[in-house]
């Protein structure tokens, strides 16, 4: 089944049933409902600096139309490169017949793996059609997967205190140790602005411009060793009410985040990076949703004011914020239609029957056709892959 057939099999389906379609729509996705109180706790709010400029709004650019063979790639192989599984070697053999099986784009490590679980799991590219890819947090300090192989880094805290050109030197030296092991794509920096609960010292600063100095360090030397940067939390984690691991965390309202929390993302974030999503509910913002799975905050906010057309990915869909909500096929098929690229599911055991549910929501019209394979055009494009070249390469055939 290519995405070809599921929309002609989509359109039949709605001159049937016109009267009922808005039935099936996202509104049964968000049957949920949570009342955000009407005061945050947490920090207290800042003083602004009201010389401090406001995020510029520009337009969103204009994509180049792909050709037709974009739709006619199998629909499961598709739908796997929007799904990012996190996990432990004692998974990597289950990660591995996933991509094997195209059933899976890329992965998070967790634990310590060592050099032979990196390249056991790499030797899948050798029969691929499509690239696999290898994701690890590599930020400093407390969350640095890596450093039993490689070697401690600074916390983003400590880090501030040294000069510019030494952090840009220290990540770029690091990133090329992460490509030696078969790492593309670094899961930092941390563009929080603040220290609050969950983040602390893996923020830079209190102070944006802070942020945006030592930040961009990070990510010039990450880019210079070839690493792809991973920017986050979107909108901003720092002066949220409580860690988001734990349960449903509350933002400054929007006008306060555009003075001080977007500032580094508005700066630093350009289309060759990507950005993660935080579960983040955002008071004028994204209503009853975290921002992970709010059209508001991704489409309207980072896609159209900030221009953003790379890649998006949400935070792992396996925290209290979202778990405790919605299950991993709502959240994964929200998130998708609010403009998120790729999700990140917390076990590689939830993979096989995640894409059942996903294939069964675009024949529904649940999951939308249009937000598929605008971020498969993204990922293929970021992995250097051709659709016309990739259905020549499985034969032309169609699954």
């Amino acid at each position: 089944m290519s995405f070809r057939f599921v929309t002609i099999v989509f359109a039949f389906g709605f001159l049937l049933s016109c009267s009922n379609t808005s039935d099936i729509a996202l509104l049964e996705l968000q049957k949920t409902q949570i009342n955000v109180p009407s005061e945050r706790s947490g920090p207290t709010p800042r003083s602004l600096d009201t010389t401090t400029p406001q995020p510029i709004v520009t337009p969103v650019p204009t994509r180049t139309p792909e050709p037709d063979c974009l739709i006619d790639i199998p629909t499961r192989m598709g739908l796997g490169q929007l799904v990012m599984t996190l996990s432990d070697p004692s998974g990597f053999s289950l990660v591995r017949d996933l991509a094997t099986g195209n059933e899976i784009g890329m992965v998070g490590i967790l634990g310590e793996p060592v050099e032979e679980d990196l390249l056991y799991l790499l030797e899948v590219n050798s029969a691929s059609h499509i690239p696999f890819l290898i994701a690890s947090d590599e930020e400093g300090g407390r969350v640095q997967r890596l450093k039993h192989k490689l070697g401690r880094l600074p916390s983003a805290a400590a880090l501030s205190l040294l000069p510019l050109p030494e952090i840009e030197k220290m990540f770029m030296e690091y990133g090329k140790n992460l490509v030696d092991l078969g790492i593309t794509i670094a899961l930092a920096p941390v563009l929080d602005v603040g220290q609050g609960p969950g983040i602390g010292d893996r923020s830079f600063s209190n102070d944006p411009q802070s942020v945006i100095r030592n930040a961009g360090a990070v990510i010039s030397g990450y880019e210079k060793a070839g690493i792809l940067p991973v920017l986050k939390h979107f909108p901003g984690h720092g002066n949220a009410s409580q860690d988001s691991h734990l349960g449903m965390a509350i933002t400054p309202d929007i006008e306060e985040m555009r003075q001080i929390d977007l500032l580094p993302f508005d700066m630093l974030l350009e289309d060759r990076m990507a950005v993660m999503v935080g579960h983040l509910w955002v008071p004028g913002l994204t209503g009853e949703l975290p921002a992970s799975l709010s059209s508001a905050a991704v489409k309207d906010l980072l896609r159209v004011q900030m221009g953003f057309d790379g890649l998006v990915m949400t935070d792992s869909l396996g925290m209290a914020a979202i778990e405790e909500r919605w299950p991993v096929l709502e959240a994964t098929l929200m998130a998708i239609n609010a403009g998120v690229d790729i999700v990140m599911v917390p076990d590689p055991k939830q993979v096989s029957s995640l894409l059942d549910g996903m294939e069964a929501s675009l024949v529904s019209g649940q999951l939308k056709v249009d937000a598929v394979q605008e971020s498969i055009e993204r990922i293929l494009k970021f992995k250097g892959v051709d659709a016309c070249t990739l259905i020549a390469s499985l034969g032309g055939g169609i699954n």
